[in-house]
């Protein structure tokens, strides 16, 4: 039977989907990463006069689908949208509206990644932002451990006062505003940065051994979040794409070039999951996710949110 395709907004996404559902999709394709069937699209990236046009995509075989997302970011805001099609034959599956559809899947893969790394006892959790990205980050990491504690840290007082009240109804965990970035991340078993910063906003004297670090803001190369010796004190890097992260991954690229890192040392998620490496050794080690968002992690997301339409008959046809 030939269906058409589906519109989906953002309400529909709301209703579909949560940021558990996204960490366990997310885990089940990066199952898939060294598979033949399996292929991720770096972003790229075009230079307009209103702003940028960013654009990124995967085929990802097992569940037979390709996809793009498609978005604007410019002083006039940001549009987000995810295109889903049908591997035997292009059908255009789904247009989805992807504004909280990308802060799940950027929630859920610094979710996986402390998953996969974060020790296990891990009670207090510290985030530098209060954007909208903010949010599904502390509601990801608080699916995977047991966090007792939530630390965060914005530019304004009554930013991260009223981000952390909102925060702490809907967790039902306590939530501090902290008055600096140090006094944020000082002592936590969990660090997330979501901020657009050029410049470091975590330095690595301000952290404890056995921390891990979702450095998850920053997706260019004019960017960096964490300071060169937080990134050498970290005994495990990881990224989602090691070839994305040799184009935007700015900390990475900076040690890089002053020949202080080598490119062999960066571990890719889909080598955790696969089992391919190892995670933490021992739990005095810091381990550190640079997350970037990538295509495939958008097409995984993607499909689920259109079995889940098709089930519940949501969307309206194209």
């Amino acid at each position: 039977m030939n269906l058409s395709p589906l519109y989906l907004t953002e309400a529909d996404v709301a209703r579909l989907v949560t940021v558990g559902d996204a960490i366990a999709v997310l885990e089940q394709a990066f199952t898939t990463w060294h598979d033949a069937g399996t292929t991720n699209l770096a972003r790229q990236r075009a230079l307009l006069a209103a702003g940028n046009f960013n654009l990124m995509g995967a085929s990802y075989g097992p569940k037979g689908v390709y996809g793009l997302k498609a978005y604007f970011g410019g002083k006039s805001g940001a549009r987000y949208h995810t295109f889903l099609y049908a591997a035997d034959g292009g059908a255009l599956l789904a247009m989805i509206e992807a504004d909280l559809f990308g802060q799940l899947r950027t929630g859920a893969a610094s979710g996986l990644a402390t998953k996969l790394l974060a020790n296990p006892a891990a009670r207090t959790l510290a985030i530098i932002g209060t954007g909208k990205q903010a949010r599904a980050q502390a509601l990801a990491v608080c699916a995977v451990r047991p966090i007792t504690q939530v630390r965060v840290f914005g530019r304004t007082n009554e930013r991260r006062t009223d981000f952390a009240r909102a925060l702490e109804a809907e967790l039902k965990i306590e939530t501090r505003p902290a008055v600096t970035a140090q006094a944020c991340v000082e002592g936590a078993d969990v660090v997330v940065t979501i901020t657009k910063s050029a410049e470091p906003v975590c330095r690595s004297e301000w952290l404890a051994d056995g921390v891990h670090i979702n450095a998850a803001g920053a997706n260019s190369a004019g960017r960096r979040e964490l300071d060169a010796a937080t990134m050498l004190r970290a005994a495990i890097l990881v990224t989602d794409d090691r070839k994305q992260a040799r184009e935007e991954a700015a900390e990475f690229r900076d040690l890089a070039a002053d020949g202080r890192l080598n490119w062999d040392k960066v571990l890719e998620l889909g080598d955790l999951v696969t089992g391919k490496v190892a995670g933490r050794a021992s739990p005095s080690e810091i381990t550190l996710f640079k997350s970037l968002g990538i295509g495939l992690e958008d097409v995984a997301f993607a499909e689920l949110v259109y079995r889940r339409a098709l089930e519940a008959g949501a969307g309206r046809a194209i």
